[in-house]
């Protein structure tokens, strides 16, 4: 079995957040219906978990500072294209992080009230085409750089990882988290509409997982190679904890939040996330446990 990649969890589960969260204002933005303190908030935490979790892949690496030579390898690499498409993501939240300083007004879009900056007025240009671009654009990136993060553990010599399980887990650990954590970040900025959109986003994406990862156990059982890695999971204490953290507590509590009237039960939802978080950060760990240790070779 493998070991403990804390490099390797901190940079999938944070950069899955960090994507999450601005897939989450760009939904909420198509509408013209985002508040612009909540986009502000948004690109600030996004960035800084981003940039943690970029600096924490390179931990990873047997040479840090050869990184930029896995860009030689796109063609034939998920892992060139995992960094390529970081890169371009973090690009791009520089964008977003210029419109969010520019913004001076902190009303909210589609109220009659509009964004208004002091180089889109000089350019008579429109600002919420503009933020909903560029959310549209930067999620599109971090999603292919989730998806090419995914595809590098999609390998015929590790059984329990060589299907489509690793990519569709990374993707509902985006929309569960990026939705929980947009909830905590929005508080009273929400309205009570979005509030119940991203609730009944985070309990589908619950749902999901507990039903994908029954169908992933059944399909590992069908192999000897698979059924060893499916014995490891169901007889690790860390499998029942996530099962507890990750489905049950806010399966229930979920429930709970959404059946009252306004929705407004911050500590839950804080609950929530938090629950949630340790679930997945326990997942991922218990991921990398389940098969032996990757090395990084396509920088040489």
């Amino acid at each position: 079995m493998g070991d403990w990649e804390w490099p390797l969890i901190l940079f999938t589960v944070l950069g899955q957040i960090a994507i999450g969260i601005i897939l989450m204002l760009w939904w909420l933005a198509r509408n013209r219906n985002l508040n612009i303190q909540l986009f502000k908030r948004g690109v600030h935490v996004s960035g800084g978990l981003l940039l943690i979790a970029l600096l924490a892949s390179l931990f990873h690496l047997g040479h840090p500072e050869a990184a930029y030579r896995a860009l030689a390898h796109l063609g034939s690499s998920w892992l060139s294209r995992e960094i390529l498409f970081f890169l371009l993501t973090f690009l791009a939240w520089i964008y977003l992080f210029r419109l969010s300083r520019q913004q001076t007004s902190s009303h909210t879009l589609g109220s009659g009230a509009s964004i208004i900056t002091t180089a889109e007025t000089a350019a008579g240009g429109q600002p919420t085409s503009n933020l909903s671009l560029g959310l549209g654009i930067t999620s599109l990136l971090g999603l292919l750089g989730i998806a090419s993060s995914a595809m590098i553990y999609v390998l015929p010599r590790v059984p329990a990882w060589n299907n489509g399980g690793p990519v569709l887990f990374f993707l509902l650990t985006t929309g569960l988290l990026g939705a929980l954590c947009t909830l905590v970040l929005g508080g009273n900025l929400l309205q009570t509409a979005q509030k119940k959109l991203l609730l009944q986003v985070s309990l589908g994406c619950t749902i999901f997982s507990l039903i994908l990862s029954v169908i992933y156990g059944s399909m590992l059982s069908a192999s000897m190679e698979g059924a060893a890695s499916l014995n490891y999971h169901l007889s690790s204490p860390l499998f029942w904890v996530r099962a507890l953290v990750s489905w049950l507590a806010p399966l229930l509590l979920l429930v709970i939040i959404l059946k009252s009237p306004d929705l407004g039960k911050k500590n839950l939802i804080l609950t929530v996330t938090l629950l949630v978080g340790l679930g997945e950060i326990l997942g991922r760990a218990l991921f990398y446990l389940s098969a032996t240790g990757i090395q990084i070779t396509a920088l040489f």
